[in-house]
């Protein structure tokens, strides 16, 4: 009970901070992202924070359909989302349902429980879907006609953007940096967590899935923000956050996010769900937040017990400047004021 009371007070006390917060003012030209995502339910959180920012324009959104979701729900709840917060004229479309050359995918619990957005995808509006697989044509596209690079948030497997490198290798020249939810370097991974049988303690999921795409997207020279499992691990979604959120509704991203954590209590209060995603996101839209280190980074392919893995490599890795720390009430902060924003930015 005093446990519970604590995480109410500490819920309570994040929204009050919001008042006091020391907010980044809004830039007079929003900077253009795209957004690729698997859509599963901790990336509606961040999709949600970002179409949110008034300083940041949501250019596309591509699907990363070899990852946590399939293809057509995964079409259907993020254009449902756009049209629930009054963007549904951002382009949308799929990617291709495997990974370049590995076999790796979640187990089907998982596929089903992001299809479902944890059981929530019904509070979402009912869209047409037509199944669309031209991610790659989209980015590329998007890319080519931004008057200026684009960043880009990529939080899923690589898939689609390691093809549109492959596809057009001078389009990187409109890239302005790229944030990666991905990795884990200086920490055990994530897969055993999700699929015991799956033998592999030391990568994370979205380099898992498509090792052969981070190493690829990572070797590319473009400058590249890493937010792995070493600065994720930081900040866990606790009580006291969903404390935040419930007493902050009923804003339309605040409502569907409350859902989200309800329906995810169990994640919570075993202390198995982090900010993944939209960690990545708040860094992507204010570096202050967080500190950072560059490192040169590789990516094994194999063998299977390591494949997807993040490991230091002095001689032969890519440079990468990756989160180290983070500051847990200021990305709070952050992530409550634009979730809790009315339908339109401000």
């Amino acid at each position: 009970m005093l446990s519970s009371i604590k995480s109410a007070v500490h819920g309570l006390m994040l929204c009050a901070l919001l008042s006091f917060g020391v907010i980044p003012g809004v830039t007079a030209a929003p900077r253009p992202f795209i957004i690729d995502t698997d859509v599963g339910v901790d990336d509606i959180v961040a999709i949600l924070y970002v179409l949110q920012r008034p300083d940041i324009v949501v250019k596309a959104v591509t699907i990363a359909a070899d990852g946590n979701a399939h293809c057509r729900p995964a079409l259907a709840n993020t254009l449902g989302l756009l049209q629930k917060m009054g963007q549904a004229n951002i382009p949308v479309a799929c990617g291709q349902e495997k990974p370049l050359i590995a076999s790796h995918r979640f187990p089907d619990f998982v596929l089903e429980e992001s299809d479902t957005l944890a059981h929530t995808a019904q509070l979402l509006p009912e869209v047409r879907v037509k199944s669309r697989h031209n991610a790659v044509d989209l980015m590329i596209h998007t890319l080519r006609n931004s008057p200026e690079p684009v960043t880009i948030l990529a939080i899923g497997p690589l898939t689609n953007l390691a093809q549109v490198l492959q596809k057009d290798p001078e389009i990187k020249k409109k890239i302005r940096i790229i944030y990666i939810m991905g990795g884990a370097i200086d920490v055990p991974g994530n897969i055993p967590e999700v699929a015991p049988d799956i033998h592999n303690e030391a990568a994370e999921w979205n380099f898992y899935l498509d090792p052969h795409a981070a190493r690829m997207v990572l070797s590319r020279n473009i400058p590249v923000v890493l937010i792995s499992l070493d600065t994720t691990n930081q900040i866990p979604v606790d009580m006291a956050f969903y404390h935040a959120i419930k007493a902050m509704r009923p804003a339309p991203g605040t409502d569907y996010v409350f859902a989200l954590l309800h329906n995810g209590m169990s994640m919570i209060r075993d202390n198995s769900w982090f900010f993944w995603d939209p960690l990545a996101a708040v860094i992507a839209s204010d570096e202050s937040i967080a500190t950072f280190k560059t490192r040169r980074i590789s990516v094994l392919l194999a063998p299977e017990s390591r494949s997807g893995a993040t490991v230091v490599d002095n001689r032969h890795g890519y440079d990468v400047r990756v989160a180290d720390t983070v500051d847990k009430p200021a990305f709070e902060r952050l992530l409550l004021r634009y979730l809790n924003q009315p339908v339109g930015k401000v």
